[in-house]
Order: C-alpha cells, then structure tokens, then sequence
C-alpha cells in the first residue's frame, strides 16, 4: 500500500503537467524535475553528447530506473547471471578473428551501446564511457571439434561465462569448424547495458540494416490510462503463492532449452481471431503449462499462471542509447482453459492493454517519473517467492542478416532467470522460425521439458478456417536462407498497381488469407500484422523500386485505402517514371537494401 500511495500522485503530477503544458506552450519543469523536459510524447529525459563532436551520440543522463535496479541487483546477487544474448548461424566460410575483431571494431563508432556501461555503488551508477574497448577480450573465438553435439555443448557453456569484467558489457564470439562451411557468432551483454530490443538494435547494426525506426505522431493518455498503468504494474507483483511451495523452494541453478516452430503457424492461428505472433507464442506456451501443471504441480492445476510480459518503450530517437527501455505488465497465462481457442482468446484480451500507443505512453512516463528507489522496491517484490512470475517476451527481426556475403540462416535467442523465479522465457521469430529459449528453475519437477511440450501445443493452436493444412504446409517446407533482394535490373517496372496485385502480394509472400482480403476489409479484419506490412514495404522497394516506409503503410484503415495509397506512390515515383523511359538499370535507393554489403 505504501508503495501504491508513492506511484498514483506521480501519475497523477503527470497528467497534469501534460496539460497545462499543451494549454501553455511550457515545455521545460526545470524546478521540479531538473533532468526531464516535457514534449509531446511525455517527460523525456534530457540527453547529453558523450562523444567526440565527429561522431556525436546522445545517452541519457543519468540511467532509466530499470538501468539502476538491474545493475543494484547484479551487485548485490553476483552469483545470478544478468546476461542475455542471441546465436547467429551462418552459412560461409568462417573468418579469421582478426578480420572479425576489426569488423566489430568499425562499428564502435557509432554504436554508444558497444562503448557505454554503469560505474559505480548500486542505484547511484552512472553512465561511464570507453570509446576504444579492449576488443582482445570480447571478440574471442572457440575451434570446435566436427559435430553440431559440441556446438550445443559450446553454446550452453556460453550462456554462464562471466562477461568481462572491466568496462562495456559484452562480448562476442566465434565458433567454427563443427559442420564445413558454417558458423556461429554468439552476441552476449549484460540486461543492465542492454534490454532486448537494444540488443536486437546491435545485432542488426552489425549484422544487417534497417530503416531508421519512425516517429510516432504524439497522443495524449488521461488520468485514468495512467492510474490504469499504476495498478497493471501493482498488480503485477501481488502476491499469487503459485510457486512458494516450501517443499520444493526456488533455488538460483538453472536449465536452458530451445523450440524452434514455423512463424506463420503462431501467426496464422492469432491473426484469425484479431492477434497476432507474440498472441499465438504465448497461447501455445500455456497450453504447454496447463500439460506440465497436470503431471507435475498440483498447485498452478486448472488456475491462471501468473506472468509478466515486457514491454517496449523505446522512442525513435532512442534506437540506439544504451540501458533499458522496457517495463514489465501483467499477462496471466490462461492454463485453466481446456481448449486451444479459449487460451488464444484470453491472450489475445489480456494483451490488448499493452499494444495501446496511449497505454505506452502512459507507461513510458511513470517510467520516467517513479524515482529509482520506489522502482527498485516494486522490482524486488517480483523477486520474493509469495510474488513470483513467468516471464515472457518476444521479439521479430523482419528484414536478413548478414556477415559480408554469408547469410544468418536462423537465431537462437537466449536470457537470464531472475532470482526466486520459476522460469524466464524469450521468443524471436526471424526467417520463417520462431526460436523459443526456456530458462527454467531447476526446483521445478519436469520444468526442462517445456520446450518440447511448447512444440506439442503448437500443433493444437486453431487453424484457419479457410485453409485446414495452411500450417502443415508451412512445417514441411524449411527456410533454407533469407529471402535476398530482387536485383534492380529485374524491378518489374510496368507491373499495374491494383487491388489484385496488393492482394497477391500479402497472400504469397505475406501467407495470409485470401478469404478476408476484400476491398472493404480493415487491416486487422484482413489479418494484415507487422510482419506483412514489413513484407509488403520490403517488396515494392525491391520489385518496383517504391520506397514506402512501414509506418506509412500503417496509415490506411482498409485495403482499398492502402492500395490508393501504394498506386499513388507508383505513379509519383520519379524512379519509376525513369525506369519505364529508359528500361530497367541500377538505382541506390534512399534507404538502404535488407541486406546490405558490409
């Protein structure tokens, strides 16, 4: 209660100083909170330059609450490992580390992530800088003897290496000579540096390319989308006794598994029913918890499980600062439901909350707002056993990966299990497979197996209706590689930009329904996700040479509109205007190709 009464009146202090500074033009509260200004996204903190004026980079200054609790914990139970990390496997020959450490090296530059750590006691660190870190000492390599056996040996060896321990928190590593002509980099860092989708923002720094992230347009959130926001976070760390049985308490070893599952599966079974992937991951990991619960822990049988899901909070111009831009919000896993379509659908209700832009923002400023110590103690309690929850999250890389010329074929994502914890779970979907890495307390009778349960329960999602073996079609069919660009000498130029092409395009490439493309369909009603706007954006720049960004494609609300909008860029395109009076040839877009040459 007393740390209720601590949050509501920041809540509170927030809506009101939004609007009075959209009635008075204010934008600074420089007596109140002298590190955050107002702007229309919310309390922002102020940025400083922390590099040379060649290479200016803005980081916060001072840490984000969740900064400072993770680097206060990692402090305090050294023996928890806070790191987390993705596994790149590639296809290749594998370079030398020499040219791998002056690869990584080139990049230090302009990635504040790769040179930016905490120094100093507890919730009083703050960001320290080391422009030129010793890369002897985290770009490193493991020669493995012939068989995949010793790179699953290797990799789980990985997961518990201790990170370097002076300066910037990360390493890399190569592993090869297990299977000729392939590879694997091992991206590592501590969750105190880097959140997930910091860490994702790295591997595709080093690895790949991306358009820079859009703006969102500013929106406003009431007093009581952020009182709602308080008391998801309160209600999150309630006590819930699913997993203080005093018989088996939670100790601090651990298991690490894997699943790998075919993306359009989860996809296709959440879009039908007005999710979507993260909705189908996290309905098929209850089904998986309601079969373990039955066998193995009488305690959480035929009842909710609790859980957490973390949520990304991180603003365009933030894409590549260090630290955490993340909070956590209830998402109970509805294992008490006997079938598949009643799990899908609590998900898919229980998860609404948190795609809301108005909730985000909301979050984003009680982030800013709650002092590190009030945050630190909600922190704490989801690390007492009466409190403890599953936690999930999920990620999506939609455009390839490359080292130089050699392809990522798939990722292996991997996390840490905080303290008193029963198990920690991360999916990322890249490539047509969602890698699914399950963090599991080894108190936990039959916990390990998880990972093979999640892949039973995935074969029990709903399938469409319109396309009973949509799925298995989908199983029998691996992704041999990324999907490389069409090169610019094959555009088709004088494809006609219609509602049959657009359609096409979304049901071939993006593997969505036929059935409910109409002209009249909104986006969700057609089943139109991230991934089939990223899908489409990739293939007009690629086919047509029509540069339209994601967010741009996000703007319609039904297909005909959508389609106006691509035929108008079409026509309006100089590009193509060229290519049709002068026949195909190479052009450099504005933006640059998925997979660009390093």
């Amino acid at each position: 209660m007393r740390l209720s009464l601590n949050l509501l009146p920041l809540a509170w202090a927030e809506a009101r100083m939004s609007a009075h500074g959209r009635r008075s033009g204010s934008r600074t509260f420089g007596t109140l909170l002298p590190h955050f200004r107002l702007t229309d996204t919310g309390l922002t903190p102020v940025p400083h330059q922390t590099t040379t004026a060649e290479n200016p980079v803005t980081v916060p200054l001072r840490p984000t609450p969740m900064d400072l609790t993770m680097h206060d914990m990692a402090q305090s139970y050294p023996s928890i490992s806070q790191t987390i990390g993705v596994i790149l496997h590639l296809e290749g020959t594998s370079p030398t580390l020499s040219e791998l450490r002056a690869y990584v090296g080139s990049h230090l530059k302009s990635q504040p992530r790769l040179t930016h750590y905490l120094s100093g006691p507890g919730l009083k660190a703050r960001w320290h800088c080391d422009p030129a870190p010793d890369l002897t000492h985290r770009v490193r390599e493991q020669r493995l003897p012939s068989g995949t056996q010793h790179l699953d040996a290797a990799l789980t060896g990985l997961v518990a290496h201790s990170l370097p321990a002076e300066g910037p928190l990360w390493d890399i590593w190569l592993l090869a000579g297990y299977a000729p002509e392939r590879y694997s980099v091992c991206l590592r860092a501590h969750h105190s540096s880097q959140d997930g989708l910091g860490l994702i923002g790295t591997l595709t720094a080093l690895f790949g390319s991306a358009p820079a992230p859009a703006k969102r347009p500013a929106l406003r959130a009431g007093a009581g989308t952020y009182l709602s926001t308080v008391r998801d976070m309160l209600t999150a760390s309630a006590t819930n006794s699913a997993w203080n049985d005093p018989d088996r308490p939670l100790t601090g070893r651990r298991d690490i598994t894997w699943a790998e599952v075919p993306t359009q599966r989860l996809r296709h079974a959440a879009t039908a029913r007005g999710g979507d992937t993260n909705d189908g991951f996290l309905a098929a990991l209850s089904g998986a918890l309601r079969t373990w619960t039955a066998q193995s822990w009488p305690r959480g049988t035929d009842r909710p499980l609790p859980a957490i899901t973390m949520v990304n909070l991180r603003r365009a111009e933030e894409h590549d600062r260090p630290g955490n831009y993340f909070t956590f919000a209830p998402a109970p896993l509805p294992c008490h439901e006997p079938t598949a379509e009643g799990r899908l659908d609590r998900v898919i209700a229980a998860t609404r909350t948190t795609k809301d832009p108005a909730h985000h923002k909301a979050m984003r400023s009680v982030m800013n707002l709650v002092p590190a110590r009030a945050f630190h103690a909600l922190a704490t309690r989801l690390t007492t056993p009466d409190r403890a929850s599953i936690s999930t999250s999920y990620v999506a890389i939609h455009r390839p990966l490359r080292y130089k010329q050699d392809p990522v074929t798939r990722l292996q994502p991997f996390t840490w299990l905080p303290r008193h914890q029963p198990a920690s779970i991360v999916a990322c979907s890249y490539n047509g497979t969602t890698s699914v890495c399950f963090v599991t307390n080894t108190a936990l009778p039959g916990l390990d197996r998880l990972s093979g349960l999640f892949h039973d329960a995935v074969g029990d999602l709903p399938r469409p209706n319109d396309d009973p073996q949509a799925s298995s079609r989908a199983e029998q069919l691996p992704h041999a590689g990324p999907t490389l660009p069409v090169p610019a000498t094959a555009r088709d130029t004088a494809a006609v930009v219609d509602f049959d092409f657009i359609k096409g395009i979304l049901v071939h490439q993006g593997n969505l329904s036929a059935e409910s493309i109409t002209r009249q369909a909104t986006k969700e009603e057609a089943g139109i996700d991230s991934l089939a706007v990223t899908e489409l954006s990739m293939i007009l720049e690629e086919r047509l040479g029509v540069v339209i960004t994601e967010h741009e494609l996000t703007k319609p609300t039904t297909m005909e509109d959508l389609v106006n909008l691509v035929a108008q860029r079409a026509a309006s395109s100089p590009r193509r205007e060229n290519a049709q009076e002068q026949g195909p040839h190479p052009q450099q877009t504005g933006r640059p190709h998925a997979v660009p040459e390093a």
